[in-house]
């Protein structure tokens, strides 16, 4: 249970991360949109942190070993 649980933050935390790319283009004023981006990378942070914690240290890793370039290099 945990572990999906993980997993479901850490994809939470991936959209979060998206919409920050949105962000600049909402008809809102900048401190608005300032404090929007503000609040996305702090949740997303936590909900990364906290989803990698329940997921557990070997899922981390293999994770991190998938999206380093230079594993993909050295794979060839």
């Amino acid at each position: 249970m945990s572990k999906s649980l993980g997993v479901i933050l850490i994809i939470i935390s991936f959209i979060l991360w998206i919409f920050i790319l949105g962000a600049p283009f909402l008809e809102i004023s900048i401190t608005l949109k300032a404090a929007i981006v503000g609040i996305f990378v702090v949740l997303g942070e936590i909900f990364f942190w906290g989803g990698t914690v329940l997921v557990g240290k070997d899922i981390v890793k293999k994770y991190m070993q998938c999206i380093n370039p230079i594993e993909w290099i050295n794979k060839k």
